[in-house]
């Protein structure tokens, strides 16, 4: 007698539900640090540092949404399908 090792197509989906949202808070605190290291130079009077942080800050918020909707596709295939060919 054989364990079945592998997994079901919805344990396989919460996982990678789980992952992408998992993530797309791990690029959200980080956009967070990124902000107050902005507000930081800012309060020193280093503007460039300043602006380099808010870019990495936007960066990571970008990384978030891409996680999010990467996690919408696969928690309702069809509907994003018909969202896509409606407009």
């Amino acid at each position: 007698m054989t364990l079945n090792t592998t997994k079901s197509t919805e344990t396989v989906k919460h996982s990678a539900l789980q992952q992408h949202h998992q993530q797309a808070g791990e690029h959200l605190q980080q956009a967070a640090a990124s902000h107050l290291a902005a507000a930081k130079t800012l309060g020193a009077g280093d503007t460039k540092a300043a602006q380099q942080h808010a870019k990495t800050a936007s960066d990571h918020t970008a990384h978030a949404r891409q996680q999010v909707s990467q996690a919408e596709k696969i928690a309702a295939p069809e509907s994003i399908t018909e969202i896509t060919k409606a407009k």
